[in-house]
């Protein structure tokens, strides 16, 4: 009888505390990503993203499905609206739901693999791969990358999941499932459209057949997002595609340098520019590359046609990432960006799962496989702490902190909306990257190109600089009254101007009056309507267009007021 009673321990001993292993495997890079996170900022996109999620409501279709470089997006910024109606500018409550969704894509894939291998210790080993990637952990410190990986990692492996389900139930309510987790990964990135590809390749590995009506409705699904993606944007698909030579070099970065020493532990190396990641040394590339080799043919030794067949599952996934970056990043970077792990971190947990089933037959013991994860998680931790600081984004922060105390300090200021060092925002954002898009969003708000007596502008640390004068200045020609210049009445005076202004500029005005009140001011087609105050006094005004004289009226009951000086030009400090 006591033997009987003992029997199921073993049974029962081994899920558990491979429960528990599993949940060290998550739970220690998760920790270290979320104190490395929370210790960044915003930069770049996010600062965009997150200023027009303050200007919309979270209704707004043109919010919503704005066409946002090529990615349509409604769920990430429907997230972003909430986090920006939450707390404006808050670096902590904005990657909050991030780290969230990290651990439920490390709960989903460890649900998924235990469910279709069993309880195996060597399961340990695929899934260190996914938890502790420095390519995901470091992309995902850039908060606009985040909210579109984790989403799709999240609804993958929720889609995964409930498609296994399906197939061990054949119950329609859970290919009904699936179609909304591929929706939901659908509205935040467009990654999930390879859902389908991925579930039927699934399909295969598990020697299961679907009838075809199931496959039907994932196609309709696809096809409707198909259709619009394409009807919301505009094509970024380059005319001609770049050299051989070219499209070699990206993909030697992308799988060599990158893509594999990142699965195995590495890169062992410094950020560099953006989000990007230094050329590893070359004896590490070739042995990462040895060592993909070693595992791909080792593969096919021990699983034979199924890992085969998952390897042709990975490299066409591979293949299909890497192809959408040669038509359309590609002629405008150059093959620097294959050094960017955003464009091939997504291939990692399907990596993870494909070599999973190709060694589905081989039963590591605890001991190897706990060996192997230490050396894969402290490998992988060390890169990541390394190349962590390449996305902290600490100009962006101190730049942000220095402009809040000051706009604290005197809530009255106006600036000039000017450009932000390209650490903050690069210099592609055009009109995007601008101080504005930065700080826009702080408390009071901040005030941008209003009309004002003394006007400033921010300085590359974030400091307001107070505006002194114009330089290449047009200037309005003197006027007809010795000590007045133009007379400014019930009637117009025009001022003409020594030459056309076109574009942005800033206009400074002198002017003298004994009533206080209301002025308009016409350039081109432009009109303004100003409160001017009694007494000397300087107008700052912000202008944008085509003009070559000034018209001023008082269609009031005020008193007549003196123009001395008119210069529009670019601002000095």
């Amino acid at each position: 009888m006591t033997a009987t009673a003992t029997r199921p321990a073993p049974t029962l001993a081994i899920p558990k505390s491979l429960t528990i292993a599993a949940a060290l495997v998550a739970a220690i890079p998760f920790v270290v990503h979320a104190v490395a996170t929370f210790g960044g900022y915003f930069g770049q996109d996010d600062f965009v993203i997150l200023y027009r999620a303050g200007q919309s409501g979270p209704f707004d279709p043109g919010y919503l499905f704005q066409d946002y470089s090529g990615h349509i997006a409604p769920g990430m910024f429907l997230l972003a609206w909430f986090v920006t109606a939450l707390a404006p500018l808050s670096y902590p409550v904005a990657v909050i739901p991030a780290l969230l969704m990290q651990a439920g894509t490390s709960i989903l894939l460890w649900r998924l693999l235990v469910r279709v291998f069993g309880h195996r210790w060597g399961l340990l080993l695929p899934y260190a791969m996914y938890t502790f990637s420095s390519l995901i952990l470091f992309s995902t410190m850039w908060w606009a990358y985040s909210v579109q990986l984790f989403p799709l990692l999240l609804t993958m492996f929720g889609a995964f999941n409930t498609h296994l389900t399906y197939l061990r139930t054949r119950a329609p309510k859970h290919v009904v499932t699936t179609l909304l987790w591929t929706v939901a990964g659908m509205a935040f990135y467009e990654k999930a459209a390879l859902f389908l590809p991925l579930l039927f390749g699934f399909t295969l590995l598990l020697g299961e057949r679907v009838p075809w009506r199931v496959w039907l409705a994932h196609g309709a699904l696809l096809a409707g997002f198909v259709g619009l993606y394409v009807g919301l944007t505009v094509s970024r698909v380059k005319e001609g595609l770049p050299s051989g030579d070219v499209m070699l070099e990206f993909l030697r970065r992308s799988v060599v340098d990158v893509f594999l020493p990142g699965l195995f532990g590495g890169p062992w190396t410094d950020p560099a520019m953006g989000a990007a990641i230094a050329t590893p040394p070359l004896g590490l590339r070739v042995a990462a590359a040895v060592v993909a080799v070693a595992v791909v043919v080792g593969g096919v030794l021990v699983g034979g046609r199924k890992a085969v067949l998952a390897w042709g599952l990975l490299g066409a996934y591979v293949v299909v990432d890497l192809a959408l970056v040669i038509v359309t990043r590609l002629p405008e970077i150059g093959p620097l960006i294959g050094n960017d792990p955003r464009y091939t971190a997504d291939a990692v947990p399907i990596t993870v799962l494909c070599g999973a089933f190709a060694y589905s037959s081989l039963r590591l013991q605890r001991a190897a496989a706990g060996l192997l994860v230490v050396l894969l998680g402290a490998s992988a931790t060390l890169s990541y702490l390394w190349l962590a600081p390449g996305l902290r984004f600490e100009k962006s922060r101190q730049y942000v902190a220095t402009a809040r105390a000051a706009l604290q300090a005197d809530p009255s200021i106006v600036l000039y909306d000017t450009r932000v060092p390209d650490p903050i925002m690069n210099t592609w954002f055009f009109q995007d990257g601008k101080a504005s898009r930065v700080i826009g969003l702080l408390p009071g708000p901040p005030k941008f190109d209003q009309p004002a007596e003394h006007m400033y502008l921010l300085d590359d640390n974030g400091s307001p600089r107070k505006i002194e004068n114009v330089r290449d200045a047009v200037v309005g020609r003197p006027g007809p009254y010795p000590k007045c210049g133009y007379a400014v009445g019930y009637d117009t005076a025009t001022i003409p101007l020594s030459g056309r202004v076109d574009g942005r500029r800033l206009l400074r005005m002198e002017y003298y009056t004994s009533g206080k009140g209301p002025v308009t001011i016409r350039l081109g087609r432009t009109t303004h309507e100003v409160l001017l105050d009694d007494g000397l006094h300087v107008l700052y005004l912000v202008v944008d267009g085509s003009f070559d004289r000034v018209d001023i009226n008082r269609a009031t009951q005020v008193d007549p007021m003196c123009v001395v000086d008119v210069r529009i030009g670019t601002p000095v400090t």
